[in-house]
């Protein structure tokens, strides 16, 4: 795009480096790089490391996008990261990666003048990922008079759920989001739900951009062990008490057994009470109608989504609910908490049910597992696309321009 001038920041992404499959909240930081090197002749990234902050050009972006996706190789540690004894720590080896390609380093006192000295007039400083969010950085890129900031909240939900919180998160998150409503210059926000929820929540906020999240081609698939010819459901997303699995368990355990369907667990464990991964570990029908699949591929999630009776997504809160916009994706019926956000994004293709109320879960699990999925006909779900979303973004960052 004419006259775009952009600084993406890509802190989160490097925190997650060799930890697996990316989130939503990461996808979306991964989207957002390859638009800003699609727009912008001669981007900056600026990244948080654990030595101070550098800031990279195009090339460098590039270099450490082809090893996050690929998973390595990150080259050679460097000097920096052997003198520490972080040699080995995978999200060190990106860093070392990064500086290799730097266009310059500082520690946390040399922030402003760098920006200063690398970033061009009418730059639009994008933090996408819910990280590098501190006063210390947005008072820097607050202090250029010809810097915009535009920020990313997928979610308040450590504001209004804090039960579903890793302890003191609510608190850090609460201090960052008020850093962000002072200091920013737009908001940008993957819902309509979301956007009425600052707005209410925050008077003097600056505008804020409701813009749906953009779903990429399915991967194509891969091979993935499992029982094909048992009726089987799947639960997709990190494994903590928000996603709230220990419904489905209650649920799996009250199903006839002569007709139990499969449930399949896919996703990381994340934040999660203790009592609920033993009770994950230790179910009498773990292997057996309750499987548990970490770190498969997107290539192995769409074998396993395709053909499902359903995805099940018992949420407790959510900002976007990417989950279930991949399964609709994919013609496999999303069956979802009654949430306003998926009723905006889902419209009439999902079935919605009491995420508190586990009867009806069961009810419509069983009605559900009898169905002949050969003989139903699918509505088509309107995928949200990427090139939707920027146009929205592009539209509130330089208006007139298109």
């Amino acid at each position: 795009m004419a006259g775009a001038a952009l600084c993406l920041d890509l802190t989160r992404l490097l925190s997650r480096v060799g930890l697996g499959p990316l989130t939503g909240v990461d996808r979306v930081e991964r989207a957002y790089a390859d638009w800003v090197l699609a727009v912008d002749p001669d981007p900056r990234f600026l990244v948080r490391t654990s030595r101070g902050y550098l800031i990279c050009g195009a090339d460098g972006a590039r270099a450490f996008l082809q090893a996050l996706d690929a998973g390595g190789p990150w080259g050679k540690p460097d000097l920096l990261s052997r003198l520490t004894g972080k040699a080995a720590n995978p999200r060190h080896a990106g860093e070392a990666l990064l500086r290799r390609h730097a266009l310059a380093r500082c520690l946390p006192g040399g922030l402003l003048p760098r920006l200063s000295d690398h970033l061009r007039e009418d730059t639009v400083y994008l933090n996408t990922g819910h990280s590098n969010l501190s006063e210390h950085t947005l008072a820097a890129v607050q202090a250029l008079p010809d810097l915009r900031a535009a920020v990313f909240i997928h979610d308040l939900i450590p504001l209004e759920h804090p039960e579903y919180s890793s302890p003191g998160f609510p608190a850090h998150f609460a201090q960052m989001l008020t850093q962000v409503m002072t200091r920013a210059d737009l908001i940008l926000c993957n819902s309509q739900d979301t956007a009425e929820r600052l707005r209410g929540r925050f008077v003097d906020a600056p505008p804020v951009l409701p813009a749906h999240l953009g779903v990429p081609a399915p991967a194509r698939p891969e091979p993935l062990a499992f029982d094909k010819d048992v009726p089987r459901f799947v639960a997709l997303g990190t494994i903590e008490p928000r996603k709230n699995h220990a419904l489905l368990l209650d649920v799996w355990e009250k199903l006839p057994e002569a007709t139990r369907p499969h449930l399949h667990i896919v996703g990381r464990r994340g934040w999660a009470d203790a009592a609920l991964l033993d009770r994950l570990d230790s179910h009498p029908l773990r292997n057996i109608a309750i499987f548990e699949h970490e770190g498969l591929s997107d290539g192995q999630v769409r074998t396993l989504l395709t053909g499902a009776h359903g995805l099940l997504f018992p949420t407790h809160a959510e900002g976007f609910g990417l989950p279930a916009v991949e399964a609709a994706q994919l013609g496999t019926l999303p069956i979802c908490a009654d949430l306003p956000v998926l009723r905006e994004i889902l419209g009439d293709y999902a079935v919605y049910l009491d995420p508190l109320n586990a009867y009806s879960w069961m009810e419509t699990i069983k009605k559900r597992s009898a169905v002949s999925l050969a003989a139903e006909s699918v509505a088509e779900f309107r995928v949200p696309t990427w090139a939707e979303h920027f146009r929205t973004v592009e539209a509130a960052l330089w208006p007139g321009r298109q």
